[in-house]
């Protein structure tokens, strides 16, 4: 393939060199089949008024070796957009490559530019996309392309605040595209996570009325958020409603509870402090139209009882035990509302079935996401050998493995000799003591040294019961070099009990873990001292439990509209519940950090 002879200047000779240079690429290009994946364009650059439609990019590429040296640049970026549109992103980095430097006009470089960030973040390569997104300009006529590509890039790293912005500048460009951006913006919102989303400020006139319906539809009191919602739409009468709020049903208002707990027998403490948590949580509220609340003991219930209460009550809460789940359930109408108080794996619920539990799982899920999220790249995971650990340090990788294709490693331990042989592994202890064995006998005498823990690792996370905490969290500071940075430590709320002497706070010191806010100190303080000065002699769990009986009452009327909108959350005792498609209620809990002899509200880097 040569291209006729023309006058050799400089910039024509550096285009024959390209074209030759293209074609050797295209021909390495098309011995491998073509990538057929079904692609959405994020970007639609405006074509070449000469292009037409059905001319194909090879079609493009025959006429750029065959125009005159000044026109092949731009031809050739017409045959890569087709390209581009075919799917083909491997070939378009080929050819941008070489063609980038030869492009002189400023919209021709931003559009290449805008070619190359698109196909890097469908190779699945986001930081060398956000770069080559850096390089373009803010020109008017490239920039509704530009935003439109940063909202994907900030979806695709799970920054939907960052993407619902982009949206929300591009609308301000094209107001006429308001129905189609205004339900992306929402969707956006609905996933952004609630902290954020309380602190942000934003400044456009776009985004700010949806910003304020998000707060409302996430944090309104229920009795108040059709209130709040229909006073939104005056403020805005020219703003559609997001269909989640349009079709906003009535919350629950049962007149008579039937809750079934295990009141007797081995799990009869249990049960007691469920009841009394719920009995709180029934005084407390001030409301004057109270449901008849009745307890009714599990051990003592058959099949036909069950039938009868589901009659004689218009809401049912519990049972507390997994394996009497199935049995309520077949016994109650899909019609009648009910809160388990445990989890069965169900991916169908009907669809006024709730399952809420203090499920050990959500808590290794949001360190891993925290952790994630605060930029920690190389955590490790500890745990003791018994199956509610090491399905806790599962959940954590499955979780990380979402946002990370790394998998964390994991080390186990059975007994003290082997936690002392899991921290080694760990930070690597045992190879630089090794080493330092090797060089003592190199020199045949005794060499003073500091045995190095690896560098990599930033973060240990400890899945294990307070008394194994106790003794790990001393031996991974003593094994930190003196001259290495110290690595954090992170723990569930299972390595932490209220019941630690100031002793045992002091091995466990810089332990950063969650729990449930009325484990913490801080909040709830009045009331708090109420329970404990009515009920002294309570343990972990059962203060626990006391506190998921408060919150399980309180949930009622608010279950209906945690299920319809998205992101909706209930500051509860146990911590900020919201709900899944499961309709599983999952806690966010806060972070406490252990310093000195006392515990204080811990909150990030």
């Amino acid at each position: 393939m040569i291209f006729r002879q023309e006058v050799e200047t400089l910039p024509m000779l550096n285009l024959r060199n390209l074209t030759v240079c293209l074609t050797i690429t295209l021909l390495s290009a098309c011995a491998s089949a073509p990538d057929t994946r079904v692609r959405d364009r994020v970007t639609e650059l405006p074509q070449s008024p000469r292009q037409s439609e059905t001319v194909s990019a090879e079609e493009l590429y025959a006429k750029a070796r065959q125009a005159p040296a000044p026109q092949q640049a731009g031809l050739l970026l017409q045959a890569v957009k087709a390209w581009h549109q075919e799917g083909r992103c491997e070939t378009v980095l080929k050819v941008l490559r070489p063609l980038l430097p030869e492009l002189r006009d400023n919209l021709e470089v931003d559009q290449a530019r805008l070619l190359r960030s698109e196909c890097l973040l469908e190779l699945e390569k986001p930081e060398l996309a956000a770069a080559s997104l850096e390089k373009v300009s803010r020109q008017l006529q490239i920039l509704p392309a530009r935003l439109k590509l940063s909202a994907a890039l900030a979806t695709y790293r799970r920054d939907y605040l960052s993407a619902a912005n982009d949206l929300a500048e591009l609308l301000s460009l094209d107001p006429a595209a308001a129905d189609t951006l205004y339900p992306q913006i929402w969707s956006l919102l609905e996933k952004v996570d609630s902290q954020p989303l309380r602190t942000t400020v934003t400044t456009s006139d776009y985004l700010s009325p949806w910003m304020e319906l998000s707060h409302i539809s996430r944090q309104a009191p229920v009795s108040d958020l059709q209130w709040q919602v229909e006073q939104w739409q005056q403020r805005y009468p020219d703003l559609p409603l997001p269909r989640s709020l349009q079709q906003l049903q009535q919350p629950y208002a049962p007149q008579r509870v039937a809750v079934i707990l295990p009141l007797s027998g081995r799990l009869g403490n249990q049960g007691q402090a469920l009841k009394e948590g719920m009995l709180a949580a029934y005084f407390v509220n001030s409301q004057t139209d109270k449901p008849q609340l009745s307890f009714y003991d599990s051990v003592l219930l058959d099949e036909t009882r069950v039938q009868q209460l589901a009659l004689e009550h218009d809401f049912v809460i519990g049972p507390l035990l997994r394996e009497n789940i199935p049995t309520i359930l077949s016994q109650l109408p899909e019609s009648t509302p009910a809160l388990m108080l445990n989890r069965v794996e169900t991916e169908n619920p009907a669809p006024h079935h709730y399952f809420y539990s203090l499920a050990p799982e959500d808590e290794a899920e949001q360190l891993a996401s925290y952790l994630h999220s605060e930029g920690y790249g190389m955590p490790v995971l500890i745990t003791t050998g018994r199956p509610l650990y090491e399905r806790m340090a599962e959940h954590f990788i499955q979780q990380w493995q979402k946002l990370e294709r790394r998998r964390p490693k994991l080390f186990t331990f059975t007994d003290n000799k082997s936690m002392r042989e899991a921290v080694d592994a760990v930070l690597s202890i045992d190879q630089s003591e090794r080493r330092i064995r090797v060089v003592e006998r190199l020199v045949n005498k005794e060499v003073y040294s500091f045995a190095r823990n690896r560098r990599d690792v930033d973060a240990i996370v400890v899945f294990a019961n307070p008394s194994q905490t106790e003794l790990l969290n001393p031996m991974i500071e003593s094994s930190i070099s003196p001259f290495a940075s110290i690595i954090p430590v992170f723990a569930s709320s299972r390595s932490f009990s209220q019941e630690l002497s100031n002793n045992s706070l002091r091995d466990l010191r810089n332990l950063v873990f969650v729990d449930m806010p009325w484990m913490l100190p801080g909040k709830n303080s009045e009331f708090k001292a109420t329970a404990n000065a009515l009920w002294p002699d309570r343990n972990d769990s059962q203060n626990r439990l006391f506190a998921m009986g408060y919150d399980a009452y309180n949930l009622v009327p608010d279950l209906m509209p945690l299920r319809q909108l998205k992101g909706r959350f209930v500051q509860g005792l146990t911590g900020e519940l919201t709900l899944d498609r499961m309709h599983r209620v999952i806690r966010r809990l806060p972070f406490g950090k252990i310093e000195q002899d006392r515990v204080v509200a811990f909150e990030g880097n």
